[in-house]
C-alpha cells in the first residue's frame, strides 16, 4: 500500500473548539496532516483519505512541545467556517491595519468561494469516483450503442 501525507496550514483568528481536543485552543495558525492511500486498481492516480491530524500546543500545566490530535475533516471544516463568520460579524474595538479592515468586509460571493475551496479539498476523491463511474457508463453505453440513440457497431 502506497500513502502519502498532505499537509496544509490552516488559520484560527478565534478561538475554537474541536472533539478531538479536551481544550479550547488559541487562534493562531495550525498544520494540518492528511494521510492517503493510492488506489491500485485505477489506471490513473487517485486517493483515499485515511485520517486527519491537526497539529495543537501542548496542554495546559504539562511538559508537551505538541501534540497531534485525529480530527474529522467536516468538523474542521465547520469550525474554519464559523471563525470566518465571527470575523465578519464582531464589530472590531480597535482599529486595525487596512489588510485586517479589508479582510473584514469581504463579500458574501468571496466566502462562499473560499467554502467551495474547502467542500472541493476535502471530497477530490469522491469526486474522482464520481466522474470515475460516469465516464464507465457513457463508454459502456457507446460499446453497446444505447447512449442517447447512437447506433452502435453492427
Amino acid at each position: 500500500m502506497i500513502t502519502r501525507t498532505r499537509d496544509e496550514t490552516v488559520t484560527f483568528l478565534h478561538p475554537f473548539k474541536l472533539s478531538g481536543a479536551d481544550e479550547v485552543q488559541p487562534a493562531g495558525r495550525y498544520v494540518v496532516e492528511t494521510d492517503e492511500e493510492l488506489l491500485q486498481t485505477l489506471s490513473f492516480p487517485a486517493y483515499r483519505r485515511l485520517s486527519t491530524f491537526i497539529r495543537l500546543g501542548g496542554s495546559p500545566n504539562s511538559n508537551e512541545l505538541d501534540r497531534v490530535v485525529d480530527i474529522d475533516p467536516a468538523e474542521l471544516a465547520g469550525a474554519l467556517a464559523r471563525d470566518a463568520q465571527a470575523q465578519e460579524t464582531v464589530p472590531t474595538l480597535t482599529d486595525h491595519t487596512a489588510t485586517v479592515a479589508h479582510e473584514r468586509r469581504r463579500s458574501a460571493k468571496a466566502c462562499a468561494i473560499e467554502g467551495w475551496k474547502h467542500w472541493l479539498a476535502l471530497n477530490a476523491t469522491e469526486l474522482r469516483w464520481t466522474a470515475l463511474v460516469i465516464g464507465g457508463v457513457v463508454l459502456a453505453g457507446l460499446f453497446t450503442g444505447s447512449a442517447g440513440g447512437i447506433p452502435g457497431p453492427r
